[in-house]
């Protein structure tokens, strides 16, 4: 029988500096389910510390065996500048030191001025402002095409009547945060995020913060030159605009790898390290409102992503469900079976028929998707990558890795998509309030829209507990879609075209 073996272990061994309240994560392999044993923490003494756990999942191996990845946390803040070692299996796995830190500390709060077309470039907007985001989002729908953006404004006000009403309460300040996080090896690093809080318009309602619901939205995959959530510069700022209109705060991480961390690798698909990072900008906001206005914010949370951000989204719920009462989750076109995603792509490419995954899918996005992804396992799974065994010059994979592919080769690869899988994992959500509405649009060419399907069905069984759990309409069939579709010459339309109606859903239970 194979041995338990490690994938990798955060805090790394030998860091010196991590936090005094470290999320602590192994990913493993395993022989069987449960196999292997608890993940313990122990001081210099070898005295337990206690820890609960906040996610474990196993996945199981299509190759044979489980792949688990389980998070654990210290019950209390630990002792600074100590010395702790994780045991998992019988041994000792990793030893570190403790700073003087805590994750989720806030470094600035800055005002940021928004960057959307039709709106002010400015750090504050008004009441009138925000009741007119529809004409922005239809802006950025038609690209500069004064056409396009008339006919898309018109269908837009008939078609998403929460957007194009808001009902501001309140005006609006953008600014970004930067907060300490953990990079991949544990050690403490700054990240950014964007922050939209509501603010008292003239001669309009004063603003308490106290008990205000948080919204945290999460963005979908884009490269580190991009434009960041904290830039003020994407569609992220858009419902939340509208959430600080109707008198609620907005968080959007950029993660690690964009805004201030814009020069490390990014986390992609990577489920720990995204969700500890959203867990922490949580901390992080709370604590400013708290420093700075003196208040507490509520507990109830609201949560908004669409493609990897769907999938980051999902991944956070076990450890934002530990910081309130998660009221909503709302995602869109997210690839929550990581692993199924790229096996049907894979398989297809090098000429097999395709599966439910690989039915609809264009296959010219596969290799950057697939060097983003392993790019991402190297930095943060250990994941042992040769991008020339892998890619040719022109940057195609190789008919050698999709023949080892195939024949059941690229057995670590397998691990990694396994690993960062969301529907076939043992883990059980507890969020017994939770309303869940997953969306997606039928043909996507990028993401399967069978990962939506299955993830419905995975989040049905009886292990879990939602207050409901339901299929998102994408309005398939109506003048905007067909508009949309008719006009717009991009090879991500099918993708992204479920977002309007997701953002309008979302807005209008607010």
């Amino acid at each position: 029988m194979v041995a338990c073996s490690i994938l990798r272990v955060t805090p790394d061994n030998a860091i010196k500096q991590t936090f005094v309240d470290p999320l602590m994560t192994i990913v493993y392999a395993a022989p069987s389910a449960g196999a292997c044993g608890d993940l313990t923490l122990q001081d210099s003494s070898r005295s337990a510390v206690a820890a609960t756990v906040v996610a474990s999942s196993e996945w199981p191996n299509p190759q044979g065996g489980y792949i688990g990845t389980r998070t654990i946390e210290a019950a209390a803040a630990l002792n600074p500048a100590a010395i702790y070692s994780l045991r998992w299996n019988d041994k000792t796995i990793s030893t570190f030191k403790t700073g003087t830190e805590r994750r989720g500390a806030v470094v600035s709060v800055t005002e940021q001025a928004l960057q959307l077309p039709s709106l002010p470039d400015a750090a504050h907007l008004g009441q009138g402002d925000i009741n007119d985001v529809l004409d922005s989002l239809a802006e950025l729908m038609a690209k500069g095409n004064d056409i396009k953006k008339a006919l898309f404004a018109t269908v837009l006000r008939h078609e998403l009547p929460n957007i194009a009403r808001p009902d501001a309460r309140f005006g609006a300040s953008i600014g970004k945060l930067a907060y300490r996080s953990a990079d991949a090896r544990g050690n403490p690093v700054t990240l950014s995020a964007l922050l939209i809080a509501p603010e008292q318009s003239p001669g309009g309602t004063p603003v308490d913060f106290n008990g205000m619901p948080i919204v945290v939205g999460q963005r979908g995959s884009t490269d580190n030159n991009s434009d960041a959530p904290s830039s003020g510069a994407t569609t992220m700022a858009i419902p939340g605009l509208i959430a600080a209109g109707k008198g609620q705060v907005f968080v959007a991480p950029d993660l690690i790898g964009l805004g201030d961390s814009k020069a490390l690798p990014q986390a992609y698909l990577v489920a720990a390290d995204t969700a500890g990072q959203t867990q922490d900008l949580l901390r992080a906001v709370r604590a400013h409102f708290q420093e700075q206005y003196r208040s507490t914010l509520g507990m109830d949370l609201r949560l908004f992503g669409g493609s990897q951000g769907a999938h980051s989204t999902i991944a956070s719920l076990p450890y934002l469900a530990r910081e309130g009462t998660v009221r909503v989750v709302s995602a869109s076109q997210g690839p929550y079976d990581v692993y199924r995603t790229f096996h049907g792509a894979l398989l297809a490419l090098g000429g097999a028929a395709r599966d439910a995954y690989a039915i609809n899918e264009n296959l010219d996005f596969l290799p950057g998707r697939t060097r983003d992804v392993m790019t991402s396992f190297q930095a943060y799974g250990n994941y042992a990558f040769d991008a020339k065994t892998v890619f040719d010059a022109d940057g195609k994979i190789l008919p050698s890795f999709l023949a080892d592919y195939k024949d059941g080769k690229v057995k670590d690869f397998v691990r990694q998509l396994g690993a960062n899988s969301l529907v076939t994992g043992s883990q059980v959500y507890d969020l017994p309030q939770a309303q869940v509405q997953l969306y997606h649009f039928s043909a996507d060419t990028l993401v399967p829209a069978q990962n939506t399907v299955d993830m419905l069905a995975a989040l049905a069984d009886r292990k879990h507990r939602f207050a409901s759990i339901q299929r998102g309409n994408c309005h398939e069939n109506s003048e905007l879609v067909k508009l949309i579709v008719r006009l717009s010459k991009s090879s991500t339309t099918t993708h992204t075209i479920c977002v309007a109606f997701q953002i309008d859903d979302f807005v209008g239970g607010l």
